[in-house]
């Protein structure tokens, strides 16, 4: 059943951001929603996005909504173009209710939504009364998320938006015996995960051997879990969120082998004689 493009919000909100927790800045937007809706359920989804990067944000917060329920207002700022002239947006998918600024953070969302609804965040009613040109997240994007929760209407929010920024979101190339990738995330344990699905995979290699090749390391086949090798051996495992990950037994693989975001990682077939 296609999901509501109006749910009736549930009151919850979740924050994702690139703020980190070392300064004030999640929790005064924190404080900025309570303000509006003392009721609100806060829900921190992460504040570790690595700074400015919108790619990442969108591919976490894509992974993330399915295990909300339908209602939920999910506020997310990874803003390198604020005070600029790039616009803030509100949207309706997934039945689920989005807040952001408009540069393709919300692409993952639009690609998934087989209808959605977009307005962009004009009328001030719905914002604070000083608007900074350093911290949209306090002064727009929180307020706009306050409002919705407690039943504001998207349409009270501005004029519609036809068509929302969307990223070239990096996909993966398949050839006749390989599948090449790179990774999207690097997440707190140092674990790769990269923007090859389950779905891709199984697609070409369903009962095939296998390797997987990245900064010239090769590991054999794919892992059931973690501790299926030994103590600092490199692994490949497919995750919670069904992406192939490259991780290091009881170690760091992103340190191992000084890779990060955009790292190449090939799957290849092999061949049994």
């Amino acid at each position: 059943m296609p999901k509501s493009l109006d749910p009736p919000p549930n009151g919850i909100i979740t924050l994702l951001t690139d703020f980190g927790m070392q300064d004030p800045f999640v929790g005064v937007m924190k404080g900025v929603i309570l303000g509006i809706g003392r009721d609100c359920t806060l829900v921190d989804l992460t504040h570790e996005i690595p700074p400015q990067n919108i790619v990442a944000g969108m591919f976490l917060l894509n992974a993330s909504v399915t295990y909300f329920p339908e209602g939920t207002v999910h506020l997310a700022v990874v803003d390198p173009g604020v005070g600029s002239e790039r616009k803030a947006i509100a949207v309706s998918a997934l039945g689920h209710l989005f807040v952001a600024p408009d540069n393709g953070l919300l692409t993952g969302i639009i690609h998934r939504a087989d209808e959605y609804r977009a307005v962009y965040l004009e009328n001030p009613h719905f914002f604070l009364n000083s608007i900074s040109q350093s911290f949209h997240g306090r002064d727009i994007f929180a307020p706009v998320a306050a409002h919705l929760a407690c039943g504001t209407s998207l349409h009270a929010l501005g004029s519609s938006c036809e068509a929302p920024v969307l990223l070239e979101v990096p996909t993966p190339t398949v050839t006749s015996d390989t599948i090449l990738g790179e990774v999207l995330y690097v997440d707190h344990f140092g674990n790769l995960i990269t923007n090859i699905s389950r779905t891709i995979y199984d697609a070409k290699f369903t009962g095939k051997q296998i390797r997987v090749e990245i900064c010239g390391q090769e590991i054999p086949g794919l892992s059931s879990c973690y501790a299926a090798v030994d103590p600092g051996t490199l692994l490949a495992i497919f995750t919670s969120f069904d992406r192939l990950e490259i991780a290091q037994r009881d170690g760091n693989a992103g340190r191992a082998l000084d890779a990060e975001i955009g790292t190449q990682v090939r799957v290849c077939s092999v061949v049994v004689y």
